[in-house]
């Protein structure tokens, strides 16, 4: 009698570690990872401006990304005429960089949809303007650290197994820009991005 209680027993608690547990999220055991080149078109200080950069990460489940990208103006932008006039014209410098994390919806189709945000920090100065834009200009502020937050809607195309482009419309928030004759207004903004991945997802 013991013997069999003991095989009921021993029975019961294999088919509970056998059995699956039940979890909000599910992970397969799979990651991936992929990285590419990123261009946004916004504006800075109210006037047009592209940045390039890049952004890459670990893909799980094929659906959450995990990774980061970083961001630089790549366009000349004016800063206000009447800031340090003595110093003559002078020109934004903007670059950023941070976390992003990623959700894909429906990831095998081949036009789907995706959410993802950037928490990052981002530095902000002025140039002086020698007529075209360079980043080797010579500085003529010291580098204004900013906190910088961008939640980004995407539509994506599966090109190929390995490849991918990805058009996104996002919204830059940024705060704690003090730099002489800037405020987080200026930099803050809306932007259109095109990204082309390349890795495994």
């Amino acid at each position: 009698m013991r013997t069999f209680t003991l095989y009921i027993l021993l029975t019961g608690f294999s088919g509970m570690l056998h059995a699956q547990e039940e979890t909000l999220l599910k992970f397969d055991g799979e990651t991936h990872g992929f990285g590419g080149p990123v261009a946004k078109i916004t504006t800075i200080n109210g006037q047009s401006a592209i940045l390039l950069g890049g952004r890459g990460g670990w893909v799980f489940n094929h659906r959450f990304v995990i990774g980061g990208g970083i961001y630089t103006l790549a366009t000349e932008v004016d800063a206000a005429r009447d800031i340090l006039p003595a110093e003559g014209p002078l020109d934004v410098d903007f670059s950023y960089f941070g976390l992003e994390m990623e959700y894909v919806f429906q990831p095998n189709a081949l036009i789907h949809y995706s959410l993802h945000s950037l928490l990052g920090v981002g530095a902000v100065r002025l140039l002086k303007d020698v007529g075209s834009f360079s980043k080797e200009n010579t500085q003529v502020q010291e580098t204004n650290f900013a906190f910088v937050f961008e939640p980004t809607a995407n539509v994506e195309l599966n090109v190929a197994r390995w490849c991918r482009i990805m058009a996104g419309a996002s919204y830059r928030v940024t705060t704690g820009v003090t730099q002489v004759g800037l405020g987080n207004n200026d930099i803050t903004g809306l932007a259109a991005s095109l990204t082309m991945k390349f890795g495994s997802f």
